[in-house]
């Protein structure tokens, strides 16, 4: 497609050096209000868990991915996955031995090293966002796991995700801390301006998306509230997309 220029709706822009996909309307402040609901805290903290477990009612209207974690013989991690949560009649568990060549591995420990394979979200990562803004009757919220990380720079993917935030569909998931982005930066190398743009990417959730982005350290009463927020959200629909 060619340049026509200017900051139309539709075209590419630069934001604070950084490019905005977004194709969808903007809405005003009171419908935006608590749209989408993300966890984000360090690693460990349970932020999985817990959503998983408040969202097992409705796990039959589920549509979009999670970041499962790969552990080699001793239990430690030897890598990460997409895998999508669609068509599951079950919540799938947030950990699995790591196999040679399964699908989704995006970053995975070598005898050279960590290596990280971005494609993933370019292929896969956006083939489940497609199927989630081309059919959105068909799932009852989108999971989102871990974002914020290797898959910034990777603009098919980034560009699903903001249509997808700007839809009406209800987004689920975790944000990741920065600090556990600095953590991955100690293991593999990440895309540059990666700091910034995971806080950009948080601004733009809570401002122009209308996510609400809790800080989560799990204390029972975050648990209850999250558990109160999903139920208010999800507990009138259907088990195959809203009712409207």
């Amino acid at each position: 497609t060619g340049d026509s220029g200017g900051d139309s709706r539709g075209n590419r822009h630069q934001r604070g050096g950084r490019t905005d996909y977004g194709q969808s309307q903007e809405r005003g402040p009171d419908e935006m209000t608590d749209r989408h609901l993300f966890l984000k805290g360090r690693s460990g903290a349970g932020k999985t868990t817990c959503l998983l477990s408040c969202l097992e009612p409705y796990w039959k209207g589920a549509g979009g991915f999670l970041t499962q974690r790969l552990t080699d013989g001793d239990g430690e991690t030897a890598g990460f996955r997409l895998l999508p949560v669609e068509n599951m009649e079950e919540i799938p568990s947030v950990t699995r031995a790591y196999e040679p060549g399964i699908e989704g591995i995006f970053i995975e420990r070598t005898p050279e090293g960590w290596r990280k394979y971005p494609e993933v979200f370019e292929t896969l990562g956006a083939e489940i966002l497609n199927r989630l803004l081309e059919h959105p009757e068909q799932y009852r919220f989108c999971y989102i796991d871990e974002i914020g990380g290797v898959e910034l720079k990777v603009k098919p993917f980034m560009e699903r995700l903001e249509r997808l935030l700007g839809s009406q569909a209800f987004c689920v998931g975790v944000l990741k801390h920065s600090g556990n982005l600095a953590s991955l930066g100690t293991r593999i190398p990440l895309p540059a301006n990666a700091a910034p743009d995971r806080e950009w990417l948080e601004a733009q959730m809570e401002q122009r998306f209308g996510c609400r982005i809790l800080a989560f350290d799990g204390g029972e009463a975050e648990k209850m509230e999250i558990r109160r927020l999903i139920d208010l959200r999800l507990s009138g629909t259907s088990e195959k997309g809203s009712e409207k």
